[in-house]
């Protein structure tokens, strides 16, 4: 999923960057998987998850245990939030920051549109503003992932084209921090700050985001 530095799958794969119990939201993704899953149309998003061959880690051991459910997930970026997913990048992911392959963060990869001359920070700062609440809300909406000892948070990519090539952003979420957002414990500020940022390189930075 990261350029170098996310992924819990072979290099291949550049781009590829919740349940025993389930704590629902009304308008949560599983909430309406029996509809969606009803039929062939359950394997309408199958080619945005991870291959299941690439993984390193126990990633592929998660993906069958929730595969119905990440199906669900896909359908609900793609028709309600009406984002576009990159195939094959839905699924389970070790940073390789810390080489701790026990450690992994459910997350996906979206592309966004072109950066239009604008800086990689520029666009990076107006992406998290623009959607990474949603998606927050949207991961949080089945919280029964996160039970699990293996999952430490979620990370969202973001892919665009700039001058520079093709450039790449992740956000890595502890799962605790998923949650005391979503329960109002902390604000987005402090959300964003407290999450890692890395850049096309893989390096961390950090955005200012407000004035």
């Amino acid at each position: 999923m990261l350029c170098g530095k996310k992924t819990s799958i072979i290099a291949s794969q550049l781009f590829m960057v919740f349940f025993a119990t389930c704590a629902l939201t009304t308008a949560g993704p599983e909430s309406r998987m029996p509809g969606r899953l009803a039929g062939a149309a359950g394997e309408k998003y199958a080619d945005l998850l991870v291959d299941p061959a690439l993984y390193t880690t126990s990633g592929a051991v998660f993906q069958k245990k929730y595969y119905r459910l990440l199906i669900g997930v896909a359908a609900e970026f793609v028709e309600k939030m009406m984002l576009s997913v990159q195939k094959g990048s839905i699924g389970f992911y070790y940073d390789k920051r810390s080489g701790d392959r026990e450690r992994l963060y459910f997350g996906l990869d979206l592309a966004e549109k072109g950066a239009d001359g604008r800086s990689f920070d520029a666009v990076a700062a107006d992406i998290i503003m623009k959607h990474l609440t949603d998606i927050v809300k949207a991961l949080n909406s089945c919280r029964s992932i996160f039970n699990e000892k293996g999952v430490a948070g979620a990370v969202i990519g973001w892919i665009w084209t700039s001058g520079n090539g093709t450039e790449h952003l992740s956000v890595w979420i502890a799962k605790e921090d998923l949650i005391r957002f979503e329960e109002g414990m902390i604000t987005f500020n402090e959300l964003v700050q407290r999450s890692s940022i890395t850049n096309t390189a893989g390096r961390v930075i950090r955005l200012q985001l407000f004035p």
